[in-house]
């Protein structure tokens, strides 16, 4: 069980089912100490809710809300669909390669559009599901950029879970970020409360590699606070 979940979805994402509310008091039932709340970007339809960044504060005692968003790497070379109106609110940015791109696009066409992202928006601060079948990438050239940004990759056990990759992609994926010395970060991928901070199907991949302990950043939620402290720079 995670302490820190950092990727989690509400229903202000087409494919979450519960309230910011409902994650958190179900987290808190838990004993998870923080959630970070990454709803998708506008370009899948995400629904970017100002008062929700503004105004919301820790609304449930015992879990720290941080806040997030879930972007989407554009089809214009570098460009991500983060709202630069919410970019002082935001704890976390997360990215991947999600389907407002076309389907069928070559490994070499989504590792140059998530390279250029990577390089062109500082403020992203970890790599999402970069081995879903869909959008294929080279694990080695994203883990490597990552490490030089200090950036994190993450290793997704909703994706696992589900059978949306394969037990050979996640083993690639851990091998190339070790190889690389990258960051990585656990994540539940969370639609629903019965997800939250679920690390079970990804756990025996980074044991069975003996993956540095030092490199996992949501070890525990003291490293993952202090991860996102040392981002937030990137996003002033």
């Amino acid at each position: 069980m995670l302490e820190a979940d950092l990727h989690v979805h509400t229903l202000f994402s087409n494919c979450g089912i519960h309230t910011y509310i409902e994650m958190l008091t179900r987290a808190r039932q838990l004993g998870i100490k923080a959630v970070a709340i990454t709803d998708h970007g506008p370009a899948i339809g995400g629904r970017v809710t100002r008062p929700a960044f503004e105004r919301l504060h820790d609304p449930v005692d015992g879990v720290r809300l941080l806040k997030g968003m879930e972007c989407n790497v554009l089809a214009e070379n570098g460009n991500i669909d983060l709202p630069a109106a919410i970019m002082q609110y935001l704890d976390i940015v997360l990215l991947g390669l999600h389907h407002n791109l076309p389907p069928g696009l070559s490994k070499a066409a989504c590792t140059d559009l998530m390279l250029a992202a990577m390089e062109h928006n500082p403020c992203v601060d970890i790599i999402t599901h970069a081995n879903d079948a869909v959008y294929p990438v080279d694990f080695d050239a994203v883990a490597a950029l990552a490490r030089e940004r200090g950036m994190a990759v993450e290793i997704n056990n909703s994706k696992t879970r589900l059978g949306r990759t394969t037990p050979e992609a996640v083993r690639s994926l851990v091998d190339a970020c070790r190889r690389a010395r990258c960051l990585v970060a656990v994540t539940s991928d969370a639609h629903a409360i019965g997800e939250l901070g679920d690390d079970s199907a990804v756990k025996p991949y980074l044991e069975e590699a003996a993956y540095p302990p030092e490199l996992v950043l949501t070890r525990d939620a003291e490293s993952a606070f202090a991860f996102i402290e040392r981002r937030r720079e990137n996003k002033r």
